[in-house]
């Protein structure tokens, strides 16, 4: 064989392993490859979206924990507000309730005190009458005595 004919078909050979590689395995490997690059791009720019979520989230979460502190502690504010008003009026309460009893207190005894005077003044009478009879039964002049007495009762 001659060197051109070897030459050109080792040429034709060449031409024909590059049009197969081009047509059933260059295509599918460079498509492969641009997916695969695809996916990664994919990837990483989910992972950034990933990580920019997760600091979204932990300043959401910052955000929230101080708006409960906040809110925790208005609340406590209140809570305590509440129990000092709650206190302050069971206080009033119960210096009224004593500011009445006492009222009552001074009330009733004012009553027995008059109770007192008016029995007082009854026996008084009594004990004037009984001394009336007997000076009267010693003397004569009983409308003088009465007289007497009626002044001594009505002072």
């Amino acid at each position: 064989m001659n060197v051109t004919a070897t030459l050109f078909g080792q040429m034709l050979t060449f031409i024909v392993f590059v049009w197969f590689i081009k047509a059933y395995l260059w295509e599918p490997l460079t498509k492969a490859m641009e997916d695969r690059t695809n996916k990664i791009a994919e990837g990483l720019a989910a992972a950034e979206q990933g990580q920019q979520k997760i600091e979204q989230a932990k300043i959401e979460f910052s955000t929230r924990i101080d708006e409960a502190k906040t809110k925790a502690s208005t609340i406590i504010g209140d809570a305590e507000q509440k129990s000092k008003l709650i206190v302050e009026e069971a206080r009033n309460t119960a210096k009224d309730e004593a500011a009445k009893i006492a009222k009552s207190s001074a009330q009733q005894i004012e009553q027995e005190i008059n109770t007192a005077r008016e029995k007082l003044k009854a026996d008084i009478a009594e004990l004037s009458i009984a001394c009336a009879e007997r000076v009267l039964e010693n003397e004569v002049d009983k409308s003088k005595h009465d007289k007497i007495i009626n002044e001594i009762i009505g002072k």
